[in-house]
């Protein structure tokens, strides 16, 4: 007997929304890509530190401008693994205006995480 049933295909649950970034400008880019839609989500790749100083209002202004960002450049950027630290300077565009951020993250639990965003 032969039957013809259909082979069910499953969608592998890795993929970059499940996976934690590995490095720097991986976590920043996650970042910009979650904050302006969902800044909740995006908290997860803020420090503890920095979490634990924000309140509503501030949470809602970690970056200069608001609304959806049109992309961003990387300027510069400096990190070192024995020290733990990255200091990233990005050229972000918002969609009326741009702003040059500088974001430093540090290793918190073995995962780079943004400890400071500073606009320049």
């Amino acid at each position: 007997m032969v039957t013809n049933t259909p082979e069910i295909l499953t969608i592998p649950t890795t993929g970059i929304e499940t996976q934690y970034p590995s490095t720097p400008e991986e976590v920043i880019r996650a970042f910009l890509i979650a904050y302006p839609s969902d800044p909740a989500y995006a908290v997860q790749y803020l420090s503890p530190s920095l979490v634990s100083k924000l309140d509503a209002a501030s949470a809602s202004k970690l970056l200069p401008a608001s609304g959806e960002i049109s992309g961003f450049i990387i300027v510069k950027g400096d990190t070192s693994a024995e020290s733990e630290k990255s200091e990233i300077l990005i050229n972000i565009a918002f969609q009326n205006t741009s702003s040059e951020i500088q974001f430093n993250l540090e290793i918190v639990d073995e995962r780079w995480v943004i400890d400071q965003i500073i606009e320049k």
